[in-house]
């Protein structure tokens, strides 16, 4: 293909483009808010570009484009084609997970939730948008939709469920799923009883009074704690001087609570301003990005990015990856935005951020003062987790690759397995019974590489050696067939249990006329037995094998039981209800958001259950009886 005709058919124009090799393959996508510019730079052939950008493009055989309506248009499109193609030669998040938001539900007696993406719904509530934050209760931009008020994105998934449990437990917000009228409703949970919900299903909270508490929660998702604080101070005064001094402690201990949450905040700066500071630390193939984000002149948090394929790139380069996944994500950017470096085209990012803000947006590297301190202050950060995170990973390998070395010893193998895998059967007199299949590359786990069973011939029998070979042929011959799922074979197989799961597997891999090592771990007394030889192995010689073999082995057992466990709850729920006349499943659905399980149903009394919306007395009758049969 003549690459260089093709070059002159570019538009002029914003958008972005996808660079392929001769199969058609995506290496890279761009973007650029001048398509042909940016893609003459990538094939000119004086050799200035990076030596990732040289590799790229001698691989590189044609080339599409997107044009796009505007700068910031061409920003989002180049995200989501990054995300979809995930092209060898792109910068990438190492968790590239999308932002969660919290939502108020559109309820009578609303309630706080996690949604992972922006509702289609969502429109930014009427007015000046209110000024988002970062991490903690500051600052979050909301949305109103169809089905309740949004705020957000938070882009740590921890912070953000650690502000919910807080202002649940501030305020006394109702956490159970209950459909409530104001009227009583089933027993109060515990939170009730240990003063964490006012207990709006008792009956006795207003619509009124819980309004207020939720406008209270508004507040404080918005960052206005002092505000919060000062009419909390009124109220607080306002119950003592009328001798209501339980109501004046309540009000006390919700005071002291925000102080903690204020207390946190370190104030950087006389100017209520938002900003970011950005700065990056590079080894090899991984980078780590610090964002310190300042509120209102307030360090209200830092949160550090990992990114992958990093190798040959400048720090300006890394900086602009970030940006194209961090608010591409988030939706959103402060009023400044201050890197650690100087960037290629600081005003385009200043044009494209500002147009996602919708005011004006700097973005820049700042020169002196204390702007510039903070970024430093956000590079050492990010150079002190860099280095502990490379020197943690790297003493795991090294004790892991001592410990492989000492198990190819101890196995008399010709060479330290590389990929171990391990198979567990979990199971309860054959009901619900699963298999797992854990993978450890290099003495650690790989969780991708995890597999599970349901299953098939050897459902509801309880014979676990013919479940372990079931999963174990299935397992190969997949294998056999060419399945990606499960290539590469093993250096090495591990079975939970003694000699008897051994001979199975090793039946398994003469069926499928396999030569692949196999050792079995008995839980007894942790020995280790391998083909042929019927007293275990002498492994209290190699502690760090052994220890090895009993990780991955209790790895296998948690992956296992784990699903087990989940199939054996929703069987559990589905024979409760399923079977029971008049219980059709809009009521059980009724059931199941009113009590939090099974149990408490049958602990309830016929007129609780009555009161469920959708039941009535013989049906809440017919139940009752039936979960008492049960129990018997």
């Amino acid at each position: 293909m003549d690459l260089e005709a093709k070059l002159k058919s570019v538009p002029s124009q914003p958008g972005a483009y996808l660079i392929k090799d001769a199969e058609g393959n995506v290496l890279y996508v761009g973007k650029a808010r001048v398509l042909r510019q940016r893609l003459r730079q990538h094939f000119r052939e004086d050799g200035r570009g990076g030596p990732w950008q040289q590799a790229m493009i001698s691989r590189a055989a044609d080339f599409d484009f997107i044009i796009a309506r505007s700068d910031l248009e061409a920003l989002i499109l180049e995200a989501n084609l990054i995300k979809e193609h995930e092209p060898r030669f792109n910068v990438r998040l190492a968790d590239d997970k999308s932002y969660p938001y919290i939502k108020i539900t559109d309820e009578r007696y609303p309630r706080l939730m996690l949604v992972r993406d922006l509702p289609k719904d969502a429109r930014p509530a009427a007015g000046r948008a209110i000024r988002r934050g970062f991490h903690d209760p500051k600052r979050k931009e909301v949305h109103t939709a169809r089905s309740g008020r949004i705020f957000g994105p938070y882009p740590d998934a921890k912070a953000m469920r650690r502000t919910m449990r807080l202002a649940s437990q501030l305020f006394g917000i109702r956490s159970c799923r209950k459909e409530l009228t104001g009227e009583p409703v089933g027993r109060p949970c515990l939170n009730y009883h240990i003063k964490r919900c006012v207990g709006p299903c008792t009956g006795e909270v207003s619509t009124e009074d819980y309004a207020e508490l939720i406008r209270q929660v508004e507040l404080f998702l918005q960052g206005k704690s002092d505000e919060i604080v000062k009419q909390l101070e009124k109220r607080m005064g306002q119950a003592a001087a009328s001798h209501q001094f339980e109501q004046a402690a309540i009000l006390r201990d919700k005071i002291s609570g925000l102080r903690r949450v204020l207390e946190d905040q370190v104030m950087v700066s006389v100017e209520a301003r938002d900003e970011d500071f950005i700065a990056v630390a590079a080894e090899q193939d991984r980078a780590l990005v610090v964002l310190m984000a300042v509120r209102a002149g307030k360090l209200i948090n830092q949160q550090p990015f990992a990114l992958l394929h990093t190798a040959g790139r400048s720090e300006a380069e890394i900086i602009e990856a970030f940006l194209t996944h961090h608010y591409t994500r988030a939706g959103w950017a402060p009023k400044q935005v201050l890197v650690s470096c100087d960037l290629e085209d600081d005003e385009d990012w200043s044009a494209m951020l500002s147009e996602l803000r919708g005011s004006n947006v700097e973005v820049r590297r700042p020169q002196r003062g204390n702007k510039r301190r903070l970024v430093e202050l956000a590079q050492r950060n990010a150079q002190v987790q860099l280095m502990r995170m490379t020197e943690t990973r790297g003493e795991r390998r090294q004790a892991a690759l001592a410990a492989l070395s000492d198990l190819a010893e101890m196995l008399e193998l010709p060479q330290p397995p590389q990929r171990i895998e391990c198979y567990d059967i979990s199971n309860i007199q054959g009901q619900h019974a699963t298999g797992s299949m854990v993978v450890f590359i290099g003495g650690l786990s790989d969780k991708e590489s995890y597999r599970r069973f349901r299953m098939r011939q050897t459902a509801d029998k309880p014979d676990d050696y013919a479940m372990m070979g079931e999963i174990l042929q299935r397992r190969l011959r997949r294998a056999q067939s060419g399945d990606e799922k499960f290539l590469p074979l093993p250096d090495l197989i591990l079975v939970d249990g003694g000699k008897g799961q051994l001979g199975v597997a090793v039946r398994a891999l003469e069926e499928v006329e396999m030569d692949i090592s196999v050792v079995a771990l008995a839980k007894q007394e942790e020995d280790v037995f391998i083909p042929e030889q019927p007293e275990p192995v002498g492994s209290e010689q190699y502690p760090r094998a052994q220890l090895l073999l009993q990780r991955i082995r209790d790895e296998a057992h948690r992956f296992a039981l784990a699903h087990h466990r989940a199939l054996r709850g929703k069987a559990m729920t589905k024979s409760a209800l399923d079977d029971i006349p008049g219980i059709g499943p809009r009521r059980r659905q009724a059931l199941l958001r009113a009590f939090p399980s099974v149990v408490a149903m049958s602990q309830a009394t016929v007129q609780e259950l009555a009161a469920v919306p959708g039941m009535n007395r013989p049906a809440a009758e017919a139940l009752l009886r039936h979960l008492t049969e049960l129990a018997r």
